[in-house]
């Protein structure tokens, strides 16, 4: 007589660039003692999954992590999967690099556990119809998916009993249903309740398969897990009571239930689990979506038609999120580059492949997007990425001359119309012409470092659940999924939204009334029309040179007044400077008083912190902290400095402005709850001026790169010390 089959798998990972002691808990708290508990029952088998990221810190951190693993491979007690190594959105990524992302791990496991796997974990479980070719040239023979992806083919739930087949193009591999019901019982019910949907399935199909495939996080890491899994003792007394239904259950790795007759063809449609299609919805879909799940829920119509409701697909977060878009952007373009290169021999095949590594960590997903995990909120996540995208950048730079700067203008936002990248040898910049000639990217390829890496405040399809977040309960265990805390009192305040992306080089004409407290909320006029709107751009290679242009309006009660704004930016090779010289005029015969600020947004991620600070005039100002907010009198400098890492970016106007600056505070949905997150400074150079044809000339001059090189172009001056009116 068979046995009924639970096919049991774990995947573990943890972000790029996430902190040590992150990974350093995960590893104590979850990783370790789950194998550790595993290792002490002969008789459970079961499959791992973990990105090369985690594999490659566990080595250097816990040698022993290694040979506990390689005991249980060893004893044919666990099944090690492969996937792209540092965990890629597969779709999101040229094929070139997703083959060889597999081929890296693969080589990797069976270089240290004499094992090649034909199994796939699919990061985020994010399909398209096309990757059945890809994955089986990539040796893959197999992978689980969700059981939603199935429902939203049209199977039914009582259909998914087995590994179905699927194909592209006669390429074919094999599918294991997860089942969203196992993923979350496991382990947030009962273990009766586990036992209880397993032998109900048995009895329907005594030897069929239920599919378990999710995050190893959830024994440990999430909120009260540790203490639910270990010192409650749930994921003992699971164990126990599998071995104890012996005679009707067996735990299996997910290659033998791969292995079964298949149950039929399947052809699945663009999915992901069914919380991430919700995630990538727009704030207002996002909304009317979870009312509609709700109020299916509330008829009791969501089990039979919930498969035909569903959210977007993974790709609208590169439309949700301008920044998400700029980052797989720049990734795209230096895999581009990096192909080019390999292909034309032009540079030293360990430069290539140096610059390979570089690029395949950049494509680590998790910035790339954002749910009920940070994502794209967490700056040092994001940075990890763009230091790697520079290390990149740096490398390819080997073979160009470094008496020239290099341009290249082409669409490279994928928004139809064409940016500007300039690049010197020891600055990286890419401007936007057509939203307001803004420069929307800075990065120090040397320095390995983007310093304009800010993500703008917007409003979130959850930011409605705040009001009702409590504080967090110490005790109980649930999904994060279900969980709804805010870590401090009045995040509500923080709730603002931005309308333009907060960048560098923005124009603004303020209206009346302008203050401070009213441009941080985003609640003030602006009477011009020169933000979201195109500048003409003209490159000028033999002079170094990027003229933005544009002729445009100030809306006032009395009438439209035409002006027109010039931005000349000039370039030095190998210079750690740029100049923007601004021209500002008016056809009219009269003098017209104008408000004018130019707006520029840096981040060195940690706002308050003691080796991050501001300097005004080259002096620390009071609370010099980034995260601190001033008005100052009269300034001719101003400069961020990251003392951890040795950069800093300096702005120095001509002549002398008022100048504020601001924190860029957002309000996120993470694992823990909500919370508030210091994005970057905000800074605003601001000018009263009378416009005539005859332009008004203003200009300033970038510094950004090493610490001791900015400083020395922000020494204090006597002539123009930055008096405070306000500093809080």
């Amino acid at each position: 007589m068979g046995r009924f089959t639970l096919a049991f798998g774990i995947h573990n990972h943890q972000p790029l660039g996430n902190f040590t002691a992150v990974f350093d808990e995960a590893h104590r708290r979850a990783y370790r003692p789950f194998l550790e508990l595993v290792a002490g029952y002969d008789d459970l088998r079961l499959s791992l999954h973990q990105s090369g990221i985690l594999w490659e810190w566990q080595k250097e951190a816990d040698p022993d992590f290694f040979e506990l693993v390689g005991g249980l491979v060893d004893r044919g007690r666990l099944e090690l999967l492969t996937g792209g190594f540092y965990e890629p959105i597969l779709v999101a990524v040229p094929e070139r690099d997703a083959r060889g992302q597999i081929a890296m791990l693969t080589d990797y496991l069976q270089a240290h556990f004499e094992t090649r796997p034909e199994g796939l974990w699919l990061a985020e479980r994010v399909w398209e119809p096309h990757l059945p070719g890809l994955l089986a040239e990539a040796g893959v023979r197999w992978l689980p998916i969700d059981d939603t992806h199935f429902l939203y083919a049209g199977f039914e739930l009582s259909q998914l009993t087995g590994p179905f087949v699927t194909e592209h193009a006669g390429r074919t591999v094999r599918l294991l249903p997860i089942q969203k019901r196992l993923r979350y019982l496991i382990p947030f019910g009962t273990v009766e309740q586990v036992i209880e949907e397993l032998k109900r399935q048995a009895d329907r199909d005594p030897e069929g398969v239920a599919v378990y495939a999710d995050d190893g996080e959830k024994f440990g890491v999430w909120p009260n897990t540790h203490h639910h899994c270990y010192t409650d003792r749930w994921l003992e007394r699971f164990f126990e009571a599998v071995l104890k239904e012996s005679d009707w259950l067996r735990m299996a790795p997910l290659g033998e239930a791969a292995a079964m007759p298949p149950v039929g063809r399947a052809y699945l449609p663009s999915a992901s689990y069914e919380e991430m299609l919700h995630w990538a919805l727009p704030p207002e879909a996002f909304t009317e979506y979870e009312a509609l799940v709700g109020l299916l829920a509330e008829q009791g119509l969501r089990e039979r038609f919930g498969r035909f409701v569903r959210g977007g697909h993974w790709r609208n977060f590169l439309a949700k999120y301008e920044e998400v878009n700029l980052m797989h952007k720049k990734m795209l373009l230096l895999s581009d580059r990096l192909a080019a290169a390999e292909n034309s021999r032009e540079l030293p095949e360990e430069t290539c492949r140096a610059a390979r590594r570089f690029v395949y960590a950049a494509q680590c997903n998790c910035p790339y997007w954002h749910g009920v995990f940070g994502g794209v909120y967490l700056p040092h996540i994001r940075q990890a990425v763009y230091a790697n995208l520079a290390a990149a950048e740096h490398r390819l730079n080997e073979s160009a001359d470094p008496t020239k700067v290099r341009w290249t203008e082409r669409d490279i936002d994928a928004d139809g119309f064409p940016e500007v990248l300039v690049e010197t040898g020891t600055l990286s910049l890419l401007f936007r012409p057509r939203r307001g000639g803004t420069l929307v990217d800075l990065t120090l390829p040397p320095q390995r470092a983007s310093l304009t890496d800010v993500l703008s405040r917007r409003r979130e399809g959850y930011h409605a659940r705040l009001a009702g977040a409590g504080k967090p309960d110490g005790g109980r265990s649930a999904s994060i999924h279900d969980i709804v805390w805010t870590k401090e009192d009045d995040l509500d305040r923080y709730l603002v939204h931005d309308w333009y992306l907060k960048r560098c080089f923005i124009d603004h004409f303020f209206g009346d009334g302008v203050t401070v407290e009213s441009f941080s909320r985003a609640a003030y006029p602006e009477e011009g029309d020169f933000i979201l709107e195109p500048y003409t751009a003209t490159v000028e290679p033999g002079r170094g040179e990027l003229t933005l242009s544009r002729e445009g309006h100030l809306y006032r009660e009395d009438g439209t007044i035409v002006v027109r704004v010039v931005k000349r930016c000039r370039f030095l090779p190998g210079d750690d400077t740029f100049e923007m010289r601004y021209e500002l005029s008016t056809p009219h015969d009269r003098d017209i008083p104008v408000d004018f600020a130019v707006e520029n947004n840096f981040t060195f991620q940690a706002g308050h912190a003691e080796d991050r600070y501001v300097l005004v005039d080259g002096a620390r100002p009071e609370n010099a902290f980034l995260d601190g907010s001033g008005v100052y009198a009269g300034v001719m400098s101003v400069a961020l400095m990251d003392e951890y890492r040795s950069l800093g970016v300096a702005v120095l106007s001509e002549p002398a402005a008022e100048l504020w600056r601001l924190p860029v505070f957002t309000v996120s949905l993470s694992e823990a709850g909500f919370e508030r997150v210091y994005q970057g400074t905000t800074l605003v150079h601001r000018f009263r001026l009378q416009l005539s044809p005859q332009p008004v000339r203003l200009s300033f001059r970038v510094c950004a790169g090493p610490s001791d090189v900015v400083r020395g172009h922000v020494q204090p001056s006597t002539e123009h010390a930055g008096s405070p009116d306000r500093s809080r």
